[in-house]
């Protein structure tokens, strides 16, 4: 009986030393691809600035007040929270004068007013994380996990002005948690083989 538990005993040790290198060959494998493998996308949008408004109606000409506002987007871009594993690089374009792309947490659009398939913001309105009124053709984000909005705006002459904004990302795993992931799956790998093979010369 106690000859059958040993026998056990050793089965169970072997399985879990073949189970620690299969492990360890599975993170190497991660780590390394992770190292080496870069996910990227890239795309071009339409952004569009809201109309601006004119007082009392119909103003007598060159007395009128207008008032432009700035336009944020209804959809809600999320980065998850495994996003923060990762290098992930943003990069947006525009050739239009006269505009700019923001980017803004999404609960800023609690300063806003919804306007069908987007938000009416009155201007600086909205506190910006990068781009904005100073930004100059592009800009460059490094987000972190979260719920954002894009913010479009330009001058009071560009009304209603529909252009095209260039968007594209780099994203990898930052070499700091791969290289974790190396180490701890050489020493799973090397540990689990070396006791898998000093038990099967017993």
């Amino acid at each position: 009986m106690e000859r059958l538990g040993s026998r056990l005993g050793d089965g169970m040790k072997k399985y879990i030393f073949i189970s620690m290198t299969i492990i360890g060959v599975l993170m190497i494998i991660f780590s390394s691809l992770g190292i080496t493998q870069e996910l990227n996308d890239a795309d071009t949008v339409d952004a569009m600035l809201p109309p601006c408004t004119v007082e009392d109606g119909l103003p007598f000409v060159g007395e009128e007040e207008v008032t432009c506002y700035w336009g944020m987007s209804a959809e809600i871009l999320e980065i998850p929270a495994e996003a923060i594993a990762a290098n992930v690089d943003v990069e947006i374009s525009w050739a239009k004068s006269g505009v700019w792309i923001g980017i803004a947490e999404a609960s800023e659009a609690s300063n806003c007013e919804l306007k069908g398939d987007y938000y009416e913001c009155q201007k600086d309105s909205v506190s910006m994380i990068v781009g904005g009124p100073s930004s100059n053709g592009e800009i460059t984000w490094q987000p972190v996990p979260g719920e954002y909005r894009f913010v479009a705006g330009g001058d009071d002459s560009q009304t209603m002005q529909q252009f095209d904004v260039d968007w594209n990302y780099q994203a990898s795993l930052k070499s700091t948690l791969a290289i974790s992931f190396l180490v701890i799956g050489l020493i799973f790998a090397i540990s689990g083989a070396t006791l898998w093979y000093k038990m099967s010369k017993q």
